[in-house]
């Protein structure tokens, strides 16, 4: 038993059902990145959460890009998607990126991190809709306001903890939200990331500012063998200074790395 810590049974907020927590001391890797933080796996066949720094799992952050799975989902709802192929036009000042002013489908705005396309996509849903669809979701506590529409995930009074994140990937997973089935998939099938003959990662970052320092996310899930197992992790530079390269490759590093040496992201 590496690095196991204790057995403890933790209430989980959407279901208020007790589950078994084990907890694993996972520090290494984190220190190694020059970060601390949390993270949390749940194994859906033997209804198991795995977790370092279980108290943190529980805080909330902002969630960051980690919300472009939701409003992916929320515009294939409303129609301000018409479908994946549809482009993205942003409409506002000329961004430092010039890839981000040009109009693109949302795949391809999700694999380029394109921030501006994502906040059009939440001026095409709309306050209205946001406040509709946000209560199916129970994604953390997401406050919209006209003033903040463009910003919301990222700057602000919106939170989400690790175990809200993992909740809202288990029921869009098994397709159990109250969206249209079709949709539901199509918005899995965009934030697929690697696969390979022995595993298929899914899953997406995000980055925003706690204060005067950064803070990270890396969630999504992993399908090997027949099974599927969850994740978010969640850090912050120990120094806290602003996001560097380390840091920003950190958040994804960092989860392989557990999922290895877990046994669950085989060579």
């Amino acid at each position: 038993m590496r690095f196991l810590l204790g057995f403890a049974l933790v209430l989980i907020q959407t279901g208020a059902v007790a589950q078994a927590v084990t907890e694993r001391n996972f520090q290494k890797h984190f220190d190694e990145y020059g970060v601390r933080g949390s993270f949390l796996l749940y194994d859906q066949q033997a209804n198991r959460f795995t977790a370092y720094n279980m108290a943190r799992c529980n805080e909330g952050f902002l969630p960051g890009g980690t919300f472009d799975i939701p409003t992916v989902l929320i515009g294939l709802e409303t129609g301000a998607l018409a479908d994946t192929t549809q482009l993205i036009a942003y409409t506002g000042p000329p961004r430092p990126d010039s890839t981000w002013n040009q109009p693109m489908a949302v795949g391809r705005a999700i694999r380029a991190r394109c921030g501006p396309c994502f906040q059009q996509l939440a001026h095409d849903i709309g306050v209205k809709n946001f406040h509709q669809q946000l209560a199916g979701l129970k994604f953390g506590m997401m406050v919209v306001v006209p003033e903040t529409l463009d910003s919301f995930w990222q700057t602000g009074v919106s939170r989400v903890s690790q175990f809200q994140q993992v909740a809202f990937l288990r029921r869009l997973y098994n397709q159990q939200l109250p969206f249209a089935e079709h949709n539901q998939a199509l918005t899995k099938s965009l934030f697929r990331l690697q696969a390979t003959p022995n595993w298929t990662l899914y899953g997406t970052t995000g980055k925003t500012r706690r204060g005067k320092m950064s803070n990270g996310w890396f969630v999504g899930w992993l399908e090997q063998a027949g099974h599927v197992y969850f994740f978010a992790l969640n850090v912050e530079p120990k120094d806290g200074r602003d996001a560097n390269e380390q840091f920003l490759r950190g958040r994804r590093e960092i989860t392989e790395r557990l999922l290895h040496e877990l046994s669950l992201m085989p060579n």
